[in-house]
């Protein structure tokens, strides 16, 4: 039984790279910065051999269709940040809406 309320509360790979792309940084990132901030900050328990290959599964997987939580930025080798920055009708001109409209 603590296995399964163990399992409900450890983090997705979605979840952390939400915290990090929200908390951690301004501006995309590619799969490899956003992983060592998890590492770094203990966003997630690292179990397995290729955390990067996992994490680079999901963010691709996420970013597409209109459901994904993530924006792979167009003409970019792997920078991601969140679909709702990238999207947002009212920008805030932050780094990351800066980069999306150059």
């Amino acid at each position: 039984m603590k296995d399964k309320q163990k399992r409900k509360k450890e983090r997705t790979w979605a979840e952390a790279a939400r915290l990090v792309l929200e908390n951690y940084s301004d501006a995309p990132m590619t799969p490899k910065q956003i992983l060592q901030v998890i590492e770094a900050e203990g966003l997630k328990e690292m179990s397995g051999t290729s955390p990067l290959a996992c994490l680079n599964a999901m963010l691709h997987s996420n970013s597409r269709g209109g459901e994904g939580l993530f924006y792979k930025l167009p003409g970019r080798i792997s920078l991601f940040t969140l679909k709702q920055c990238a999207f947002r009708s009212d920008c805030c001109a932050c780094s990351i809406c800066r980069v999306l409209l150059t």
